[in-house]
């Protein structure tokens, strides 16, 4: 299976991933910038190896691998790339490093994994690499690079900047890049669309965590049973349905919390268990980061856990969009900073967890206005829903009473997008046409073992990546930061018509300038004001910026 060249906003510090790449030079450890020794785990020179701290790198060995013995913790196995380039050094050179380290990555062993092993990289060589000022070139050499990886390895690359992260969307989409089979690819096109003109809204369920070490719901049923000794363990409790199951490991919790049999530590409910077992984990999957980049203004999960948070704060860099229900300044929905909607319940506030039959039966009368929110964002938005099944007792309600409402009121019938990892024909007859059914996966086959079920969901869960990964791009169409940027002049391919582009955008920059220089005079200052910040969101950068990052 080929690789697959992954593109987001953000930082290396927080990514779940089996390998990250941070640029050096020809130091090594002591070419390191601070803003790349979070990724790497370092707070102090304490951190540093003691062996590796004299080793040099060279153009014939422009890598050195830190984690020989296996990565620390559960974090990433850590690589260094020399990419400060001599003076007179071609991109060439660049592409030759990153080459070299690609191969030591796929031959240093693998993970028992079913997916490739996923290896996450910033932009490298633009800042004091050498490069800052062809980052077209760079752009456009790191992506025909990365794409020919190993078929052993995924490939995450990660824009901090965002003009370099529109360039490199705009880029994919202009040669193809990542372009799905028809049927997907017309799909992801009609989701950036709608996320383009604020049509989108996202639901979440569990399934968005496993990527990141997560349990599914399933699993989360299993390892409570084990934590709360349930009497037969997960086997016995398995053959409930969910709410039901639930249920049992409520009154269990509330058993074995009356007798003292929990550690002592005082009376622990569900909602503890549940906090525990999730633990706080604190990398984001694939998943969390790409949802992130789409932008939506509203957002509704069932999940416990702050992963998709943690995208958002890294991918925006701002604080997390406004939590409902524990955290409600109504001033921050005004200013229009969009909402996440916690549907069940936070980890961070265990009393809050809905899991259990008696919470569903109890959600009425205490949360109904947050249901309310989830009614009105399928009466206002398409929603996508991603790692969710949908047999979320109470979620099925809400639906279906919108749905009702719809029909009596002859509105159109479609609400969302359901995008499922295994093909499954009675989920089309359950929620066509309130929702259009994308299935990235095969149906279960008859006898398949527990191994190879998570084998083939762990396949599919790398498509719905993929899928997220396609509509990102095309949804960034609009995002032109680099456009009327010089230091990007050279993604302008040599050709009659992209030649006019480039000869056109350094007409544009150079109007920019001219508007620079007279708008403290003009009379109509306002109106040139405006015309100058929208060449600017186009990437017109004035002469200052030019001549800062020299």
């Amino acid at each position: 299976m080929a690789a697959h060249v992954f593109v987001v906003p953000g930082t290396l510090n927080a990514l779940h991933c089996d390998d990250v790449v941070v640029p050096t030079d020809h130091r090594g450890v002591g070419g390191v910038k601070a803003h790349f020794r979070a990724p790497l785990g370092w707070r102090n020179r304490d951190d540093v190896p003691d062996w590796a701290r004299d080793r040099r790198l060279d153009d014939r060995h422009r890598y050195l691998q830190l984690d020989p013995a296996g990565p620390p913790g559960d974090g990433p196995a850590r690589w260094l790339l020399h990419v400060g380039a001599s003076s007179g050094s071609d991109v060439a050179w660049l592409r030759d490093g990153i080459r070299q380290v690609l191969i030591a990555i796929a031959g240093s062993g693998r993970r028992p994994s079913a997916i490739q092993r996923r290896v996450a990289i910033p932009v490298v060589g633009v800042g004091r690499g050498g490069f800052g000022q062809r980052r077209g070139a760079v752009i456009a050499a790191l992506l025909e690079e990365l794409q020919a990886a190993p078929d052993e390895l995924d490939i995450v690359l990660v824009a901090s900047n965002r003009s370099d992260y529109s360039a490199l969307q705009a880029h994919r989409a202009a040669q193809a890049s990542g372009r799905l089979e028809d049927a997907l690819e017309h799909a992801a096109g009609v989701l950036a669309e709608r996320a383009r003109q604020g049509q989108l809204a996202v639901f979440m369920g569990a399934g968005t965590g496993v990527a990141a070490g997560l349990p599914s719901w399933g699993e989360l049923l299993d390892r409570l049973a084990e934590a709360l000794n349930v009497p037969g363990g997960a086997a016995a409790l398995s053959r409930f349905g969910p709410l039901d199951a639930a249920e049992v490991l409520r009154k269990q919790a509330k058993a074995e919390a009356s007798s003292g049999a929990v550690d002592g530590a005082g009376e622990k409910t569900l909602g503890d268990h549940v906090a525990a077992v999730l633990g706080r984990p604190q990398r984001y999957g694939l998943s969390h980061v790409l949802l992130a980049s789409l932008d939506v203004d509203q957002v509704i999960t069932t999940n416990f856990e702050d992963l998709y948070e943690k995208a958002v704060i890294a991918v925006s860099g701002r604080d997390v969009p406004v939590v409902l229900p524990d955290r409600y300044p109504a001033e921050d929905i005004r200013e229009g900073r969009g909402w996440l909607l916690k549907l069940h319940g936070d980890a961070g506030r265990s009393k809050s967890i809905v899991l259990d039959r008696r919470s569903f039966v109890r959600y009425d009368a205490t949360r109904r206005p947050l249901a309310s929110v989830l009614q009105a964002t399928l009466l206002t938005r398409h929603l996508l829903v991603v790692g969710a099944s949908m047999t979320d007792d109470n979620v099925i309600r809400l639906v279906h009473e919108v749905a009702s409402l719809n029909e009596d009121h002859g509105r159109p019938h479609e609400m969302g997008t359901l995008v499922t990892l295994e093909e499954r024909p009675l989920a089309k007859t359950l929620w066509e046409p309130e929702f259009r059914i994308l299935s990235l996966g095969k149906a279960a086959p008859t006898g398949e073992t527990k191994e190879q079920a998570a084998e083939r969901l762990a396949q599919a869960g790398r498509q719905l990546e993929i899928l997220l990964d396609r509509v990102a791009t095309l949804a960034a169409r609009d995002a032109v930061q680099h456009l009327l940027d010089s230091r990007y002049r050279d993604l302008f391919v040599p050709e009659e018509d992209t030649e006019a582009e480039r000869r056109t955008a350094e007409s544009l920059a150079s109007a920019a300038d001219s508007i620079r220089a007279f708008l403290p005079r003009s009379t109509r200052h306002a109106e040139w004001r405006a015309v100058l910040d929208q060449l600017e969101r186009w990437g017109a950068r004035g002469a200052g910026a030019r001549e800062e990052e020299r």
